[in-house]
């Protein structure tokens, strides 16, 4: 290429947010100043690492050490713009190959994405924070759930879900003591263990944060108003089917509290890059859901709505991330 660092937006993956990714990386992809480096937009699906090239040839990716071979010589890259929701972008996988690889990503460590990605641990975790969240009963494949034992614990209506998913896939509001064992066997089938919540009433918000200069700042606060039961992957991602309103119209005691909470979780946590912490709030307090150290990215994404609406430039961001962990070569 020109002398410009070599950076790669890896999309796909191997999750039910495949298409999601693919909007997301794209949109990465577009961002991204090319005037301060050559980009390529790798497309993970399956086995398959791919590269299409101007001229429209598919070139596959060299796993031994994430090069492309291309006729004019071979492309290694300075960085990794990870644009990929669920396994193997958000729960450190990826991350971890490319930790042993010495080359440099956007966004949390291996262990910091394993961690987050991963429901259970990561309330466990931040229990020791003092963070406050609803109750919950954590089950593998292997045990049996007692139904009745979950629900006079729980309480009707509950949530339940996969550990290590995102974008509400496998996710049920079970409000019948009949469903719950069909929502159990639904949760099993995106992972090996789930957790099933105690429903908390109050408003959804959404908290983005991002480091720069190593200082973690928010971004904004929105509110997710579905229009279903909940904010699940139809209402997430099939226009009309949520409001998200920017900046939230919130009391201003809870916009501080969300703030200062979610810098505290960011730091205990030990994330980087861009980040967006879910809660519940209500009069009794601000109720942690779960930390999305990948999220949305697409033109509608939450994410990138809060960034106009702060008046940051999407682009300048991403090219300060960029420049951030390419310092560290």
């Amino acid at each position: 290429m020109n002398g410009k660092p070599n950076i790669a937006v890896i999309t796909g993956g191997h999750s039910g947010e495949y298409e999601i990714a693919v909007q997301s990386g794209e949109n990465i992809y577009k961002q991204l100043d090319k005037n301060r480096f050559d980009v390529c937009l790798i497309l993970m699906k399956g086995n398959s690492w791919s590269f299409r090239t101007a001229s429209g040839e598919v070139v596959e990716v060299d796993k031994n050490d994430f090069t492309l071979p291309l006729p004019q010589g071979r492309i290694r890259f300075d960085a990794v713009f990870i644009a990929i929701h669920g396994t193997p972008g958000e729960n450190g996988k990826l991350q971890g190959y490319f930790d042993m690889l010495g080359i440099p990503y956007v966004g949390c460590k291996a262990d910091i994405s394993a961690l987050t990605f991963n429901k259970y641990l990561c309330n466990t975790y931040l229990k020791a924070f003092q963070v406050l969240m609803t109750d919950s009963v954590h089950l593998y494949r292997h045990e049996t759930a007692d139904t009745e034992a979950i629900i006079s614990q729980l309480g009707l209506p509950c949530f339940v879900k996969p550990c290590g998913s995102g974008s509400s896939v496998g996710v049920t509001k079970v409000k019948s003591a009949k469903d719950l064992q069909a929502a159990i066997k639904e949760a099993f089938v995106y992972d090996d263990e789930i957790l099933i919540e105690r429903f908390v009433p109050g408003r959804e918000l959404a908290c983005g944060v991002v480091a720069l200069d190593h200082e973690p700042k928010v971004i904004a606060i929105t509110e997710i108003c579905p229009k279903k039961e909940f904010f699940d992957y139809e209402a997430k991602y099939q226009a009309g089917l949520s409001d998200e309103i920017t900046p939230a119209d919130i009391p201003a005691e809870w916009q501080r509290q969300c703030e200062e909470e979610s810098v505290r979780i960011y730091k205990a946590l030990g994330c980087s890059g861009i980040v967006r912490i879910d809660y519940i709030a209500n009069e009794q307090g601000l109720y942690f859901i779960e930390v999305n150290t990948i999220p949305g990215q697409t033109g509608g994404s939450i994410v990138p709505k809060q960034l106009a609406w702060r008046g940051w430039d999407f682009s300048e961001l991403c090219t300060k991330l960029l420049d951030e962990v390419l310092e560290k070569k």
